[in-house]
């Protein structure tokens, strides 16, 4: 069966497949291919390309998101002279533009991803559970939040899946979200204000995170030559 982008969780499940199948091979290091029956089936080379292209599907989604909601909601509200808050994701160390995840390791890279879309996991959640109770809010943006949920969720599982297989260590704590309340606000300008911060927070973690995940892509397919 060919594997769509489009479908969240099909990619996912072609990843947890090919780490079962590396983990049966029982290899001390990652091949560049994952053998069955004596033959490659599918290259790791094809597991980070699959990776890259989620994360920056899922980088262009969140832009629009924030475009659509700012477009939205700003002649009323005045959001682009709103100064950001601080994203619960701020203390965490991870490169913050393509030159400096250049000069990372890919483990590096891939545990900072695995941080962020962790990170994120709960705050999607309950993004796409309140913000189709805010007064007029396009249904473009309630579809996007529903399907950047799905696909986190997803490309986190599958980061989880390489990260098993490399062996570089499981992330035990990420950052806590504690922002349900303004969510929640009787405020309906507080609640939009809320919405805002946090899905611009959310545009500038899956930029990271497709930085990240992109240049792994590169040094797996093309090392030494990014």
């Amino acid at each position: 069966m060919q594997l769509s982008l489009t479908q969240p969780r099909s990619w996912t499940l072609l990843l947890l497949l090919v780490s079962n199948l590396l983990l049966w091979e029982n290899v001390a290091s990652v091949p560049m291919c994952a053998m069955r029956n004596g033959r490659c089936f599918v290259s790791l080379k094809d597991m980070f390309d699959l990776a890259g292209s989620l994360s920056h599907e899922i980088s262009q989604e969140v832009s629009g998101m924030l475009t659509e909601f700012k477009r939205h909601y700003a002649e009323f509200h005045g959001l682009n002279d709103t100064a950001l808050t601080s994203c619960h994701t701020s203390s965490v160390s991870i490169p913050e533009n393509k030159k400096q995840a250049m000069n990372t390791n890919y483990e590096v890279l891939l545990k900072s991803a695995d941080i962020l879309l962790g990170a994120w996991k709960n705050p999607l959640q309950h993004l796409e559970k309140e913000i189709a109770t805010l007064k007029d809010v396009p249904a473009g943006v309630i579809s996007k939040a529903k399907l950047i949920k799905e696909k986190n969720s997803g490309l986190l599982e599958g980061i989880k899946s390489l990260i098993n297989v490399i062996h570089i260590g499981e992330t035990e704590n990420y950052p806590t979200w504690s922002g349900l309340a303004s969510l929640q606000s009787d405020d309906e300008e507080a609640r939009i204000l809320a919405f805002y911060n946090l899905i611009s927070c959310l545009d500038h973690d899956s930029k990271k995170v497709d930085i990240c995940l992109n240049i792994v892509k590169c040094k797996v397919s093309q090392p030494g030559n990014c």
